[in-house]
């Protein structure tokens, strides 16, 4: 559900009472929103009287700061009150949120099942058994998962787990020499698992 952004907590005096009075306007004869609460009217005493505590607080004082600081924090909390009803009366409906002054946040969308790895590479190294690995990266993989098959990539029974990469390229050593070496690799993520990737072929040196 589309949820109402106050964007109160950083507002300083003078901040709030131009908050409190675009909302007023918005609010005012707004079908959305016929019987506020709190009333456009307690709005408006409170943004009086903080703009005269403001006034008054100009030349500094204890007691003139206080009572702006006060009035501040009654302004604040009747706006803060005003988003609730908001929220409660527009279930949801952005345009309604909107049209009071207030902004909208989206729901997080959720990160999709992870696609299958696609462009497997599987080149030889400079080092003896050893293997490198590269693949084009794919949304919403949090790690990978490689496998490596010394029989045949038809040998489902074959496959075993050499390593776990949160890169999409991974080095696999530890092969036998002159003999050839599948390899897949499968994207792991917050909404699931992928299918295998198509198998790449390697002559291990």
């Amino acid at each position: 559900m589309t949820k109402v952004i106050k964007n109160l907590s950083r507002l300083r005096p003078n901040g709030l009472v131009d908050r409190a009075r675009f909302h007023e306007q918005r609010m005012t004869g707004n079908a959305a929103f016929p019987d506020p609460v709190p009333t456009l009217a307690a709005i408006a005493a409170a943004r009086d009287a903080l703009e005269k505590a403001i006034t008054d607080a100009v030349d500094g004082g204890r007691t003139a700061l206080a009572i702006r600081k006060a009035r501040f924090s009654e302004l604040k909390q009747l706006l803060d009150q005003l988003a609730g009803h908001v929220s409660s009366v527009a279930e949801g409906n952005e345009l309604a949120i909107l049209s009071s002054g207030f902004t909208v946040r989206q729901p997080n969308t959720p990160m999709p099942e992870p696609g299958t790895p696609k462009g497997l590479r599987a080149a030889l190294t400079a080092h003896p058994g050893k293997v490198s690995l590269d693949w084009d990266p794919t949304r919403g993989a949090v790690t990978y998962h490689v496998q490596v098959n010394r029989v045949s990539p038809d040998d489902a029974n074959a496959w075993e787990l050499v390593g776990v990469t949160t890169r999409s390229r991974y080095s696999v050593s530890g092969l036998d020499a002159a003999k050839p070496s599948w390899f897949r690799v499968s994207a792991i993520g917050t909404a699931g698992t992928s299918a295998w990737s198509d198998p790449a072929q390697s002559m291990v040196r």
